[in-house]
């Protein structure tokens, strides 16, 4: 395997790391590059289309209702 070959792997494994384990909400795009790079993580996402203006889908795994809440409380009360 080229160096150039072994980059671009290690390039795509970092792209999808980040897209599984940071991102909120994705794109279709991003999405598509996730259930191909690794079909098992098509459960971990939920389409929501229109209803966010984020991304097409929710990362089940990121997501967490507790912190989104804690969040509005945060923001309500000006801390």
């Amino acid at each position: 395997m080229s160096e150039h070959a072994i980059y671009q792997a290690e390039q795509e494994y970092n792209k999808f790391l980040v897209l599984v384990n940071a991102k909120e909400y994705i794109t279709k795009d991003e999405y598509n590059f996730i259930i191909a790079y690794d079909p098992t993580e098509e459960t971990n996402f939920s389409y929501i289309g229109d209803y966010s203006k984020y991304g097409d889908y929710l990362n089940l795994n990121v997501y967490s209702e507790h912190e989104h809440h804690e969040a509005i409380l945060q923001m309500e009360i000006g801390a």
